[in-house]
């Protein structure tokens, strides 16, 4: 092998080592050490290379949505290898029923995994945090996330309070009109 990424660490009649730096897809494969006997010895080891996957994105946002409209985030990430796995969280809380795809990318060697969120928006996921979370094996155990608060404007809900439930005549009773909607 002629490349300069890959340095000789140890040569002696017991052991020869190599190390590869900047390691790339293309590293991956077949790698043989002879030993040139009589007759010639060999061994051989399949290098496998992890793709990384790229810090994923949300898109399809876009603020303020009006209550009981139809939202759709995707979620995307590229160059995992094997395809990474894609998981969304409401709140922390995991949301299950998700469209997920996966396609080859131009390189043919790694995937491009994206997911789409689709709910009707309602004022109770105002402020909410949504978090796309990205698992691969290269990534030991530290997944990758991107977030995304939602805004939801809604109509008012109006009451009226009063300060006494059963006024006598003759008294003072405060009635207060209570609105509640977004904006205010």
């Amino acid at each position: 092998l002629r490349d300069n990424r890959i340095e000789l660490v140890r040569a002696s009649w017991h052991e020869l080592s190599i190390s590869v730096s900047d390691v790339s897809l293309s590293d991956e494969g077949q790698y043989t050490c002879s030993l040139f006997t009589m007759p010639v010895k060999t061994s051989k080891a399949f290098l496998t290379v992890l793709g990384v996957p790229e810090k994923p994105q949300i898109t399809g946002f876009t603020s303020p949505v009006m209550e009981g409209e139809r939202m759709q985030l995707t979620c995307k990430t590229s160059g995992s290898k094997p395809a990474a796995d894609i998981r969304w969280f409401k709140n922390d809380k995991e949301v299950k029923d998700v469209k997920y795809l996966k396609e080859e990318d131009a390189n043919r060697k790694t995937f491009t995994v994206s997911s789409t969120l689709d709910f009707l928006a309602d004022r109770n996921d105002d402020g909410a945090v949504v978090s796309c979370r990205v698992d691969h094996e290269s990534l030991n155990s530290t997944p990758q996330i991107a977030m995304q608060v939602l805004e939801i404007h809604y109509t008012p809900l109006v009451k009226i309070i009063s300060s006494n439930s059963w006024p006598e005549e003759g008294q003072s009773i405060i009635l207060t009109c209570e609105s509640k909607g977004k904006p205010v």
